[in-house]
């Protein structure tokens, strides 16, 4: 239906406006003419009645210069202007009536079928809103991205090329982003409108965090060595996966790229502090971390062996290849520190040296035992305990069952398994050199009293070695200082006593050397003997060490003649008791008595072995006995007279007879008194053997 003449008169009067527009569009776009198109048949019926009576002023005079404006200021940006003639392929704006019940907008523009569609609310209200929309929203645009993203990039690109600019100065090369890995991260990380319009924002931000990040790390040589290394291609790629769990951002390194992985955009500085030297491939055993931390630690490392050096005058370091065969035992949070750990390491196994090899003695053995001055390390799972030393072909050993008690390092008595030449460990060697004085005062002890120097065969000391237990072993020269110590006490007290008993002890120690020997089947733990001019200790088991300050040593010590040492010290003893014996005899008989000694010592072998040793107690009550009878009986002046003429020599000679009748007999024989006995026995018969009936 034609308009009437109201509304034609309305937009002839005010067509300049829209041809003024057509204009400015046509300017805008670079010549390009578009028309903007009104269907008025569809449009007028549709208007309220206000816009009807005021057709041209509406739309041609109030309108149609904001639809220009909205136009030119789009097409102030060149992709924005190169992307509206892209798409409006018809050259037309086409104004529509909005009909949608649930549009809100009175004004807005949408591309669709090659033209540009304006939608307005029948109201004809907020004409303004015609130029203020942003149209580069809505604008169709080729390749992935939106215009409004694509424009959000090149607004950013200054921020990209300084944070570039950044990275070469430290890479001297020439970065870049991987432009196929922002487009497949595009759709799925990117989802709203709002994000998109923000992308270029997003990713300049992670890429200036990702160049300080880059800067800070990089600043030593090896980190940035090895991130050249593996950043051939010095480019950016990004992956968007959502169910990462290692954080918001990780990077990795593949293929010559930097991989930056993204759960979501979302605490985009962790980009300024990932520590991707973690995971920067290097080549070797070590990671870059591991390796870093090692020429961090280098200076604790050059001190340590300057201590060690100082001690040893020779240089020391460790076996680079032993570090990488325990490497990968290490947990995770130490393989980062090992420079750190290992180091301590060492600062604990020199306090440990400086504080042993004080000893000449141990410092001989060290510097023999570590010959190549080299610490090699070892993992070891089932180590008893959590550090063990060891020497090796030159080398010390540490083997660590974990890193854990790292101090242990510092207090290992590594002198128990330090190698030493001969039988004794050096712990046993620095006993004894410890126990020298106690020694040396045991010997001088036994030297006041047999006035000789005196020593202890070191040989036995050896052969004996091998059977003390371990705990005994680092305590031999402490343990056999106190053998001699009890030893000398024994020797002293029995020596001293009597004058037999030393020259006894001195005649069969001859070599004055006491000799060691071990007898697990010995009867008592301790036993002396004399061989070959030596005081010979036996024992069983190193307990119950003071019985040989207990042990009778008289009752084995070799004596001249058939009588034992101490059957010769009891005859002595008892000497006094049979004098006394004796006089009693002198009084009745007024002669001078004695027993024939050679009778006594060819009775001997005849005693029981009980009854050797107190020889002289026994035969001192056998004469004891013996005088009772003669005082008895001789009393008798006829009796008197008759024994004195029998016994014309004055002695008692003693002989054993096995098979006589009684246990004791007398007769007399060649002017002697004869005692014959088949066992030391009912003694107390001789004081009532009647002897009359023999003169």
């Amino acid at each position: 239906m034609p308009l009437n003449l109201v509304a034609r008169k309305s937009l002839r009067d005010n067509e300049e406006h829209l041809n003024k527009a057509h204009e400015e569009i046509k300017n805008a776009l670079n010549g390009e003419e578009w028309i903007i198109e009104f269907d008025w048949d569809t449009i007028f019926d549709k208007i309220d009645e206000f816009a009807k009576k005021q057709l041209g002023e509406v739309f041609y005079k109030n309108l149609c210069p904001n639809i220009s404006k909205c136009i030119v200021n789009a097409c102030k940006d060149e992709i924005t202007k190169e992307s509206i003639i892209n798409a409006n392929s018809a050259k037309k704006i086409v104004l529509i009536v909005n009909e949608d019940p649930k549009n809100t907008v009175y004004w807005k523009y949408e591309f669709n079928g090659g033209q540009l569609n304006l939608l307005f609310k029948k109201g004809c209200c907020n004409l303004s809103d015609a130029a203020n929309f942003q149209l580069y929203k809505v604008i169709p645009s080729e390749g992935s991205y939106t215009l409004a993203t694509r424009l959000n990039l090149k607004k950013n690109q200054e921020r990209y090329d300084v944070a570039f600019e950044r990275i070469k100065a430290v890479t001297k090369r020439d970065w870049s982003f991987d432009q196929e890995s922002m487009e497949s991260v595009y759709p799925t990380a990117f989802e709203t409108d709002s994000s998109r319009e923000q992308f270029g924002d997003s990713f300049a931000t992670v890429l200036e965090n990702c160049a300080q990040n880059i800067e800070k790390r990089c600043k030593n040589d090896i980190t940035l060595e090895s991130f050249n290394e593996v950043t051939a291609n010095a480019r950016f790629s990004f992956r968007h996966c959502p169910k990462q769990t290692t954080g918001y951002w990780v990077w990795s390194f593949s293929n010559g790229d930097v991989i930056i992985s993204f759960k979501s955009v979302c605490n985009i500085s962790e980009n300024a502090n990932f520590d991707f030297v973690k995971v920067l491939p290097v080549p070797g055993v070590f990671s870059l971390a591991a390796r870093l931390n090692l020429k961090e630690s280098q200076e604790k490392f050059d001190t340590v062996f300057e201590r060690i050096k100082q001690v040893t005058n020779v240089d020391w370091s460790y076996d680079q290849e032993s570090l990488e065969q325990v490497y990968p035992k290490l947990e995770d949070r130490n393989k980062e520190r090992l420079g750190e750990i290992f180091s301590d390491i060492l600062k604990y196994a020199a306090d440990n040296i400086t504080k042993r090899c004080k000893n000449e003695i141990t410092l001989e053995s060290f510097i023999e035992a570590t010959s190549n001055a080299k610490f090699v390390f070892r993992h070891n799972v089932k180590l008893n305990g959590y550090w063990v030393w060891s020497f090796e072909n030159g080398d010390l050993v540490i083997t660590f069952k974990s890193i854990c008690n790292v101090s242990d390092n510092a207090n290992f008595d590594f002198i128990k398994v330090l190698p030493v030449p001969g039988v004794f460990s050096l712990a046993a060697r620095l006993s004894l050199k410890e126990s020298q004085d106690m020694f040396n005062s045991a010997f001088e002890r036994i030297k006041q009293v047999t006035k000789m120097d005196w020593s202890y065969d070191e040989q036995s000391l050896e052969q004996v070695y091998p059977t003390l237990e371990d705990r005994n072993k680092e305590r031999i020269g402490e343990i056999f200082a106190e053998v001699l110590k009890y030893a000398a006490d024994n020797i002293v007290k029995r020596c001293t006593k009597e004058e037999i008993t030393l020259e006894s002890f001195i005649e069969t120690t001859s070599n004055a050397k006491i000799v060691f020997r071990h007898n697990a089947k010995l009867n008592g733990y301790w036993i002396w003997s004399f061989e070959n001019g030596d005081l010979v200790i036996t024992f069983k088991s190193i307990c119950n060490v003071s019985d040989n300050a207990s042990f009778d040593f008289i009752s084995v010590l070799p004596s001249p003649g058939v009588l034992t040492l101490a059957s010769r010290i009891n005859l002595k003893e008892n000497q006094e008791k049979i004098q006394e014996s004796f006089e009693k005899i002198k009084q009745v008989l007024g002669s001078d008595w004695s027993y024939d000694e050679s009778s006594i010592e060819q009775v001997y072998p005849k005693l029981e072995v009980h009854n050797k040793p107190r020889v002289g107690e026994v035969f001192a009550d056998i004469i004891c006995n013996i005088s009772k009878n003669i005082v008895k009986r001789c009393s008798d002046e006829l009796v008197r007279e008759a024994f004195i003429e029998c016994v014309s020599n004055a002695k008692i000679v003693f002989q054993f007879i096995e098979k006589q009748p009684t246990y004791w007999v007398w007769k007399f024989e060649g002017g002697n008194l004869i005692v014959s006995f088949k066992s030391i026995c009912n003694i107390s018969d001789n004081s009532n053997l009647d002897f009359e009936t023999l003169l």
